[in-house]
C-alpha cells in the first residue's frame, strides 16, 4: 500500500505524454477508419457505373438482334425496326426493360441507320443446290447443269451483303448512353443490292 507521502507528490512531468500519445493514436485510427469507408464507398460506385454500363451494352445488344432477326432491314433500313415499343413512337427505337420492374430503363436508337458497307453477288457456280435458300437463287437462271462448255461464272439472283448496325441505349434515369456498333453479314436478292448496298 502506498503511503500517504507518496500520494501527495505532485505527478512527475511525463504523466501527461501518455495522455497526449493516447489521442494520437486515436487521432490516426479515425483517419484510417475514414479512408477505409471513402474507400469501400468509391468502390461501390464504380462497382454500380460497371453494371449500369454493362446492362446498356445489353440493351443495345438486345437491339441489333432484333434488326438482324428482322428481314426488314435489308430492304428498308430507314424502318429496321418498323414499329418500336417506346412511348415516343417512331421506327429504329426499342425500349428496354432491363431490371424486370416493368419500366423502361433504356431507350435505344439506332444511329445511324443500317447500312451496306459491301455487296458481291453470288455466282452460280458457289450455290449448293442442296440448299433451300440457294435453290432460291438459281430461279429464274439459265439451267447449265450437264452442258458442256457451259458458263457457270454467271450471277445468281442473290449476293453476299456486309451490313453495319449501330445502336445507342440512353438511360433514362441518367442520360448516360451507350454506343455499339456490330457488323453481320447476310444474304440478300440481287434486287436489294442495287438499291441498298451502292
Amino acid at each position: 500500500m502506498k503511503s500517504t507521502e507518496q500520494l501527495l507528490r505532485p505527478p512527475s512531468a511525463q504523466a501527461g505524454f501518455v495522455l497526449m500519445f493516447s489521442l494520437v493514436i486515436l487521432m490516426l485510427m479515425t483517419l484510417l477508419a475514414i479512408t477505409a469507408l471513402h474507400l469501400g464507398t468509391d468502390q461501390t460506385v464504380i462497382v454500380a457505373n460497371s453494371q449500369h454500363k454493362n446492362e446498356g451494352i445489353d440493351a443495345a445488344q438486345l437491339a441489333i438482334e432484333t434488326v438482324v432477326h428482322s428481314a426488314n432491314f435489308t430492304i428498308n433500313p430507314a424502318a429496321a425496326i418498323p414499329a418500336g415499343n417506346c412511348s415516343t413512337g417512331g421506327s429504329n427505337k426499342l425500349c428496354v426493360d432491363s431490371n424486370g420492374d416493368g419500366q423502361n430503363d433504356f431507350t435505344v436508337s439506332l444511329t445511324p441507320q443500317p447500312t451496306c458497307v459491301v455487296a458481291v453477288p453470288i455466282l452460280v457456280s458457289q450455290l449448293n443446290f442442296t440448299n433451300a435458300e440457294d435453290l432460291a437463287c438459281s430461279v429464274q437462271t439459265q439451267q447449265t447443269f450437264g452442258v458442256v462448255n457451259a458458263n457457270t461464272n454467271a450471277n445468281s439472283l442473290c449476293a453476299n451483303s456486309t451490313w453495319e448496325i449501330n445502336a445507342q441505349a440512353v438511360d433514362t434515369a441518367t442520360n448516360t448512353t451507350v454506343s455499339v456498333a456490330q457488323g453481320a453479314s447476310v444474304k440478300i436478292a440481287a434486287t436489294d443490292m442495287a438499291s441498298n448496298c451502292p
